[in-house]
């Protein structure tokens, strides 16, 4: 996919690693080391990352917003847990009512649930909701789709790719993505399900096979206790 493509956050090298971490304490406990750390203490530190990955992403792809709220939850329970401030879930959910009515207005004027657009470029959120889109624009140029604790289903069988290849990146927690292609398209999936699912379900879905010639959709996703499903 070329530079624009690549993440410069690997999520899933960093979960690997602090699930190392995790069996490497719980290995020298069962052992009999004194190791006095609180592995509950450090449970934030998984919206820090999910942030994080958010944020280093090439710039078409970038989700600023969402990952600076993410990581900043993340370090306030993180300083709760510390003893530093206090910050709880009491403290959490009026934050949340305020961010969904922030997203509201910040994603309230795109297409209409179910109308179909013309536009280059996919780019959905759905919180707490969901919409149906169809797209007819013969020169996508990829997109992002984000879902927390809703859903979204994005038409593409009546449209075209710019060129012969491009990337949509897709990121659900709580909630569902549904990408519906055509059947001409040779559609690799790659990322991290996280207590989820991704599901590449279309005609052509052999990822490591070498693509026939024609449109080439990379979908980079990641679930978090939900999931990704691509089909025809």
């Amino acid at each position: 996919m070329g530079e624009g493509g690549r993440s410069y956050f690997n999520m899933r090298l960093i979960i690997g690693l602090v699930i190392i971490a995790v069996g490497i304490i719980a290995l020298l406990v069962n052992l009999g080391y004194d190791v006095d750390i609180s592995l509950w203490d450090y449970w934030p530190l998984i919206l820090v990352l999910i942030g994080l990955s958010r944020i280093f992403q090439p710039p078409e792809y970038r989700n600023l917003w969402f990952g600076l709220i993410f990581v900043a939850i993340g370090i306030l329970f993180l300083l709760d847990n510390f003893h530093f401030i206090r910050f709880g879930f009491r403290e959490l959910w009026p934050i949340v009512i305020i961010l969904i009515g922030v997203a509201i207005l910040k994603h309230g004027y795109g297409t209409p649930k179910g109308r179909s657009t013309d536009i280059d470029y996919i780019d959905h959120s759905a919180i707490l909701g969901g919409g149906e889109y169809r797209y007819t624009s013969k020169s996508l140029k990829g997109g992002r789709l984000f879902a927390f604790m809703g859903g979204c289903e994005v038409e593409l069988k009546d449209a075209d790719m710019h060129g012969d290849e491009m990337m949509i990146d897709a990121f659900t927690m709580m909630g569902g993505i549904e990408i519906r292609v055509p059947e001409s398209w040779q559609v690799t999936m790659r990322g991290l399900p996280l207590l989820g699912g991704l599901s590449n379900n279309t005609s052509q879905r052999q990822a490591g096979d070498v693509a026939p010639p024609g449109r080439k959709l990379l979908v980079r996703g990641t679930a978090i206790m939900g999931g990704i499903e691509i089909k025809n």
